[in-house]
């Protein structure tokens, strides 16, 4: 009855929020106490970011595939990526650039966003940003 009442753009905020939750919770959990948890202001400031420009998430399959999410408030907004590629190779060179990078970072260490790239969630997951700064403004 409640999700009668929600607007559409509060209930796509909600799915944004469970979906960098999810994913932060990775990089947040607490493996003393076996406690999954991600900072609020945390996720509201990557709510605000999407706002703003597309957030993709990539997570790179063992058989070497990759499946991409794409974080956007965006009006008007279309992914610029596939949902799925056989390779990394098949991705846009912004992309497997910002991939290579996040790679380099330890991915059992806490917290590691490199600005205007991304940010390394996992072993296989990773966010990598796209702004205006690739020469594509993704709000046009």
């Amino acid at each position: 009855m409640y999700n009668e009442y929600i607007t559409p753009q509060a209930r796509q905020e909600r799915e944004l929020y469970i979906s960098i939750f999810c994913d932060l919770s990775y990089t947040f959990m607490d493996k003393v106490q076996q406690r999954v948890s991600a900072p609020e202001e945390v996720i509201f400031a990557y709510i605000e970011k999407a706002k703003k420009e597309p957030i993709y998430r990539i997570c790179l399959n063992s058989d070497g595939s990759a499946q991409t999410t794409c974080y956007e408030m965006l009006d008007a907004f279309d992914p610029e990526l596939k949902s799925f590629y056989s390779s990394v190779d098949e991705m846009p060179k912004w992309v497997q650039d910002r991939i290579a990078v996040l790679m380099l970072l330890d991915a059992s260490k806490l917290n590691q966003e490199i600005e205007n790239v991304g940010r390394r969630i996992s072993d296989d997951i990773f966010w990598v940003f796209k702004g205006e700064a690739d020469g594509d403004d993704p709000r046009s």
